[in-house]
């Protein structure tokens, strides 16, 4: 991509559609549709130079765009807050491993270094293409010239907040000079510049960032790659032996106490007396910690350091064997308490967050047991890989409609209903409530169907989910 006038206008289409697009409107379709205008200008202006996608790059692509489409198709409040910073983090990581990034060059140090050299070479572009007016300004008109229109412009800018002060003024303390000034058209008089300028400045903003940000990414790399940096740490196999061993027995003990009444049926049962609530509240946090800090030794000794040995020693690999398996416990545990917890108060969003992501951290631990197997595996790729997949996935897989259909069944078991909570989802859960079509929600629906009939008219800001929702509502209403 090169600076010509054909390049600035592609970005400066992108300025006034991201203004058309977002500006005084709610996020709907809108969304994906300038997530599709960044691709094509990257797929058009920014030349691959024969470089080959890979399936990591589709990859990135397609979890960009389904996490994009996801504003159109779900109303998720906290997914889409999630999405709204999670997808201009793929498209950058996307769009600067297909085009900035050589694929003999694989370490993860050298990668994430090129994404922030990529980040500040577009700072330093974007200030200077902010004196591009005033390089043009030069070249197409004389120098004496270009400095009294550049004066001519301060003024007026300048006189702006002056002269608005002045007249209103003016209008105050004569009706005959206001009548004569509303002799001119309306739009004079409710013009409200402050706007007007801030619309400027976004839509200007926007176009420069895109222009600097594509310059760059059409550029080679120039990275001075210093092989001390991307060497693993040098550990000592009898001092992370001993940490490992320490570690493994303090588990062995915990596993065996679990074992006694974890595994056997019933922990109310046992000598400490706990009910299902009371166990269910207790450690379920630490655990969760606890197989966090061992995922991190994993990665750690498995990926991040160096032995002596080009291989692992063989009593390394067993006691990460073993603390693979204990923190596999520990993690059932946690499981275990939480569906317990659930059946107790009912699920909500943070409880079914919680499940995703403690079978997120069971493939995990499968991928730092491979990498314990098979050296060579590259495991900080996988994790990034298999956290990606099953984020998307989360998106796609309807969590309102999951709550109530739970809470329900929990329901004509206990009889209990926290009508309130569910009172809070969002509009995907519509069609599973208005399927139960139980008595004690026809409070909220009714306030349902004002609240979607009340909502944004705007095409930018539609969304499939709330569609649905208001489609099924006024039925409801209307056959009531």
């Amino acid at each position: 991509m090169e600076r010509t006038w054909k390049n600035i206008l592609i970005c400066f289409i992108g300025g006034i559609l991201f203004h058309y697009l977002f500006y005084g409107k709610g996020i709907g379709i809108s969304y994906p549709l300038y997530v599709m205008y960044l691709y094509l200008i990257f797929y058009i202006k920014v030349p691959s130079k024969g470089k080959k996608q890979t399936v990591f790059d589709l990859l990135l692509f397609l979890s960009a765009c389904l996490l994009a489409a996801s504003f159109t198709l779900s109303s998720h409040i906290i997914l889409l807050l999630l999405n709204f910073a999670i997808v201009p983090i793929l498209l950058f990581i996307h769009m600067v491993h297909s085009r900035r990034w050589e694929m003999e060059k694989c370490s993860n140090r050298l990668f994430i270094k090129s994404m922030f050299l990529t980040f500040f070479e577009t700072v330093q572009k974007f200030f200077k293409l902010l004196h591009f007016g005033e390089q043009i300004g030069k070249g197409v008109m004389h120098e004496k010239n270009y400095q009294i229109a550049k004066k001519i412009v301060i003024g007026f800018v300048l006189s702006i907040p002056l002269l608005w002060t002045i007249l209103y003024l003016l209008m105050s303390s004569d009706q005959q000079f206001k009548s004569l000034l509303s002799l001119f058209p309306t739009w004079l008089q409710q013009a409200n510049i402050g706007s007007i300028l801030f619309q400027a400045f976004i839509i200007g903003f926007i176009t420069l960032w895109l222009f600097a940000y594509f310059i760059t990414l059409a550029k080679p790399l120039v990275m001075n790659q210093d092989p001390i940096e991307s060497q693993a740490v040098k550990m000592d196999v009898v001092i992370v032996s001993t940490i490992l061993s320490m570690l493994n027995i303090v588990y062995f003990l915990y596993t065996a106490v679990q074992f006694s009444y974890f595994f056997s049926g019933d922990p109310s049962s046992g000598s400490l007396g706990y009910t299902y609530a009371e166990y269910a509240r207790r450690g379920f946090t630490e655990l969760t910690i606890v197989s966090l800090i061992n995922l991190g030794l994993l990665f750690l000794f498995t990926h991040g350091s160096h032995f002596q040995k080009v291989m692992l020693p063989k009593v390394m690999k067993l006691l990460l064997s073993v603390l693979v398996i204990f923190t596999f416990v520990m993690l059932s545990s946690a499981f275990y308490r939480l569906s317990l917890y659930e059946q107790a108060y009912g699920y909500t969003y943070s409880r079914v967050y919680a499940h995703a992501f403690m079978i997120l951290l069971f493939f995990i631990l499968v991928l730092a047991m491979f990498k314990v197997v098979k050296e060579r595996f590259k495991l900080l790729r996988a994790m990034f890989i298999v956290t990606l997949v099953a984020y998307v996935s989360l998106n796609y897989l309807n969590i309102d409609q999951l709550i109530v259909s739970k809470n329900m069944n929990r329901y004509e078991a206990t009889g209990k209903l926290d009508v309130n909570y569910l009172s809070t989802l969002s509009y995907d859960a519509i069609p599973a409530l208005l399927e139960q079509d139980h008595e004690k929600f026809h409070k909220f629906l009714k306030e349902k169907v004002v609240e979607v009939n009340q909502g944004p008219k705007e095409w930018q800001s539609f969304n499939f989910s709330k569609a649905k929702a208001k489609r099924l509502l006024n039925e409801w209403k209307e056959s009531e």
